[in-house]
């Protein structure tokens, strides 16, 4: 009795240490991103606008007006507000409130009906399972410290035949790249966790249940891996 006791109060506080996690994690997250979103849209423009553009080309070709899509990790929304009229509807998160502040501001101003911006975190959505045809998740993974929980999450909302989109920066791909990570985290004050090579990020998604079915490098200032991926069927 005294062990099944015991093994009861191991699990309540390997509960409460997870919790505790996951709320300094979404604190953490939420601060930076809070105090980047003014400097947002600047930053992009600056730095990625060539690499954004090739991403939202490559898009064109799996969208369709039927689909409802989801992305994580909007930012200030770049890409709903790129593709809204070439889909049905778009839900569009991010685990930063000044984030979707900004996102709705651009909203408001432009009268868009089909884009609705939300507040959630990756690691755990709030979305009934198989809810959306297409997931986007633009430049996330490499700032996860648990890549797998959200993939996890995507895999549940998305539907059977849906796919997800996730043009990722790979800064492992050479000793430049991995110095440009570690100088962002310097100067930024925002760790850049996986600096996975093109083979490592793909090795990580198929590890975690994904078919990879088309890719694609977008050079630029650094490599970003374009990667459309559909669930691995079960046999």
């Amino acid at each position: 009795m005294a062990s099944i006791a015991s093994d009861k109060i191991l699990n309540i506080c390997n509960i409460i240490n997870l919790e505790a996690d996951m709320v300094n994690r979404q604190g953490k997250e939420r601060r930076f991103w809070d105090w980047f979103a003014n400097h947002y849209d600047s930053f992009i423009n600056t730095v990625f606008k060539k690499t954004y553009r090739t991403i939202l080309e490559n898009m064109d070709s799996d969208l369709k007006m039927s689909h409802i899509v989801l992305e994580i990790g909007t930012g200030t929304g770049i890409i709903p507000f790129s593709v809204y009229s070439k889909v049905s509807s778009v839900i569009a998160t991010d685990i930063s409130p000044m984030m979707i502040r900004v996102a709705n501001q651009k909203l408001l101003k432009l009268k868009i009906t089909n884009i609705d911006f939300q507040i959630q975190d990756s690691y755990k959505l709030t979305f009934p399972d198989k809810s959306f045809d297409i997931v986007i998740a633009s430049n996330l993974f490499h700032l996860l410290y648990e890549p797998e929980k959200p993939l996890n999450e995507i895999k549940r909302v998305m539907k059977d035949n849906g796919i997800i989109i996730a043009p990722t920066l790979c800064f492992g791909e050479n000793t430049k790249s991995k110095i440009i990570a570690t100088m962002i985290g310097s100067l930024s004050g925002f760790k850049v966790v996986n600096k996975w090579s093109l083979t490592e990020f793909k090795s990580m998604l198929t590890h975690n249940g994904m078919d990879i079915y088309k890719e694609s490098r977008i050079e630029g200032r650094l490599l970003t891996a374009y990667i459309v991926m559909k669930k691995q069927q079960c046999v």
